[in-house]
């Protein structure tokens, strides 16, 4: 809870430029939202090409500025792991031990590490404020994040005392497809679905998708399931990107299946991906 007497000294957009966030962006940008002074895109670096683009088209039409923060590349920063022994970055990879064939999940880091953590950094950034100094007592920041209606359960205060989340589209009560009525209202093109190319979290009709009309992004995911199978030394258990433990190049995808995986979502989630 932040309190009232404390000034709020920016006001920013976690951009993920997917449809709910956009919608958001553009409502700002319309005058239908208070507008911020600045939206922040952490790149992972294994987006979508159709994410950059629809980030290029933003930055054409939003008036305010749009700043691209990264870490650095998620996919070769795990091999890399894999390969030298060190801290593996992990993503919630579905794993299965190779004696018992028991399955399990991994815990999900790389949301803060690639999400959450360069975007602080950068909201530091714009308050003049060191990474790890100190954020005045007296001051606070005001950070929107693009969750509607039906993902209620991704909404989680912020870590950062000076860091108040809020959510604009749960306070007007807008669903996804209420945003999306309100992009075609407006006659602006949809997004893609916002996340990385070898997110765990796809389901099989995003699976099949990728595999039939991104083929140069679905093998990008294959070559990675396959590299990624071993883990690090840490991690014994064979991992996989997808929940049946098997290699992403032999499974039938049930295109048909709707968001079946949301659930780990919302459990998971901190509300910084997919938006």
């Amino acid at each position: 809870m932040i309190d009232e007497n404390r000034e709020k000294t920016l006001v920013v957009i976690s951009l993920g430029a997917g449809v709910q966030s956009s919608t958001m962006a553009l409502m700002a940008a319309n005058g239908e939202l208070p507008k911020p002074d600045c939206a922040i895109f952490a790149d992972t670096g294994n987006e979508p090409k159709a994410v950059y683009t629809y980030l290029d088209f933003l930055k054409k039409i939003l008036p305010y500025p749009i700043y691209k923060v990264s870490k650095g590349n998620i996919i070769d920063d795990m091999i890399g792991s894999i390969d030298n022994g060190t801290r593996f970055p992990t993503a919630p990879f579905f794993t299965q031990a190779e004696i018992t064939g028991k399955k399990g999940m991994l815990r999900r880091q790389c949301t803060a590490d690639y999400k959450i953590i360069p975007i602080k950094k950068k909201i530091r950034e714009l308050c003049n404020i060191g990474f790890g100094k100190h954020f005045p007592k007296d001051k606070y920041v005001e950070q929107w994040i693009g969750i509607s209606t039906d993902e209620i359960g991704r909404m989680k205060p912020s870590r950062d005392k000076y860091i108040l989340n809020r959510h604009p589209l749960i306070e007007l009560k807008m669903s996804r497809q209420d945003c999306i009525n309100y992009l075609n209202k407006n006659k602006i093109p949809l997004p893609e679905k916002s996340a990385c190319i070898i997110c765990p979290f796809h389901n099989d009709s995003y699976w099949h998708f990728m595999k039939t009309e991104r083929p140069i992004e679905f093998a990008e995911a294959v070559d990675f399931d396959k590299k990624v199978r071993t883990g690090s030394r840490k991690i014994r258990d064979k991992l996989y990107l997808h929940r049946s433990c098997k290699p992403l190049d032999e499974i039938e995808f049930d295109k048909k299946e709707n968001d079946k995986q949301l659930d780990m979502f919302n459990n998971e989630c901190e509300g910084m991906c997919g938006v």
